[in-house]
């Protein structure tokens, strides 16, 4: 590991362990497990978060939920916390399958998220927005605003994601969201074809890993 990366592994709370894990096999239980013990002394409401996010990602939900109740949301929270707070809140209740509950917080804070995902800091950020939004949305029947967002996803896409993998998985999640079985299905194995046959993700682990979310997608 360069000197460079040591620094930025630093400032992220990552040691060089857990960088290495994550090069070899990504956001794995095994990583969760580690950064969780490593910022165990005392959790600060962004690792609550991060965390969060990651134990969704592996489905491990009554996890998620309890990081998430740590982190508490009011009139002084910082801006960041709470864009970050209501996308992760969002992310576990669609794995849970709450569709309502997601569309409540989102419309509830709406004009907040699309302010903060808008903002030059969090460009990066907003690709994951935008994906929750339109899967949120597709669930309630909301098809429209949810083409929408989509759409701000692609877009975003087109500087953040190289790989183009993420709108297309995306499109899987919305059609199966909105009970569109059949078109999610074509959907689904146009977008396994993709990954199989893309040669330039940065990571080994990563087709595994896009296969994984496809296959959550479907369920």
């Amino acid at each position: 590991m360069g000197l460079m990366n040591k620094i930025l592994c630093k400032l992220a709370g990552i040691n060089e362990e857990l960088q290495q894990i994550y090069e070899e096999r990504g956001i794995c239980d095994e990583y969760i497990d580690k950064y969780r013990a490593l910022h165990s002394k005392k959790l600060q409401d962004m690792d609550c978060l991060i965390l969060a996010g990651m134990y969704t990602s592996r489905e491990r939900y009554s996890e998620s939920q309890e990081m998430i109740d740590r982190v508490k949301i009011g009139f002084m929270t910082d801006d960041t916390i709470k864009g970050v707070y209501y996308l992760e809140k969002m992310n576990l209740l669609i794995g849970l399958k709450k569709g309502e509950e997601a569309l409540d917080i989102f419309i509830k804070n709406q004009k907040f998220l699309d302010i903060f995902y808008s903002a030059p800091s969090q460009k990066r950020r907003a690709i994951a927005y935008y994906d929750t939004a339109a899967v949120v949305l597709a669930m309630n029947g909301r098809l429209e605003a949810a083409g929408y967002y989509y759409q701000l996803e692609q877009k975003s896409a087109e500087t953040y994601d190289i790989t183009g993998t993420y709108p297309k998985l995306t499109n899987v999640h919305m059609l199966k969201a909105a009970g569109n079985d059949e078109m999610a299905a074509e959907e689904a194995e146009k977008t396994r074809q993709y990954i199989e046959n893309y040669d330039s993700y940065k990571f080994a682990w990563q087709k595994a890993d896009f296969i994984r979310m496809l296959d959550s997608y479907m369920k």
